[in-house]
């Protein structure tokens, strides 16, 4: 599925018409953080999109009130889904290689920022890859999702003390990358390292 939020959204049928505005408005203030969080797992944005239409539909048939003190879950249905995809991707990736099968690679960004801070983006985006897949996971979910470390921790399955180290050394990780080009970043970048 590909599409804006609101599209993607449109194209899951609720059973409930009654609620189906306030599962409408959860899913456009999530689904922008949910599809960052995917994209560390999956090849590229509509594998991000399917990821969090299927993560939101098995949120929302194991809490059909869309009580929002459960969001770490659905972050946690959007790890498990996401692991599942690329597991399955990889076995047919396999499959298609050992078959000499030719297929294209994508080459989509991780992020997808305005025109006029690409350079910015692409060099904080390289720092953030380059940190260790369970760093890299902390960082997404507190910096771009919002969540606070209790709430990352209920997704990861970690304790509060881990997420707060992975955290703590990822920041250590990209400031020392980030460093030396403070000021070409701008005091935006250099104030979220701070």
């Amino acid at each position: 599925m590909s599409g804006s939020p609101a599209a993607v959204f449109s194209s899951t049928r609720m059973s409930t018409p009654d609620t189906s505005a306030g599962w409408r408005t959860c899913f456009q203030e999530y689904a922008p953080r949910l599809l960052l969080y995917a994209r560390q797992w999956t090849s590229g944005a509509a594998d991000a999109e399917d990821v969090v239409q299927m993560a939101f539909i098995r949120w929302w048939q194991h809490n059909p009130g869309g009580d929002r003190q459960h969001v770490p879950l659905l972050y946690a249905a959007v790890r498990t889904i996401a692991l599942d995809v690329r597991k399955s991707d990889e076995r047919r990736l396999r499959r298609e290689t050992n078959a000499d099968v030719a297929l294209p690679t994508p080459d989509a960004p991780h992020f997808d920022p305005p025109v006029e801070d690409r350079e910015n983006a692409a060099m904080l985006e390289r720092a953030v890859l380059g940190l260790p897949p369970e760093q890299r996971e902390v960082v997404t979910l507190r910096i771009w999702a919002g969540l606070t470390y209790a709430e990352i921790a209920t997704t990861t399955g970690e304790t509060i003390n881990t997420v707060a180290a992975r955290y703590r050394y990822a920041l250590n990780n990209l400031h020392r990358v980030l460093e030396p080009h403070r000021e070409d970043l701008g005091a935006a970048p250099a104030a979220v390292l701070a």
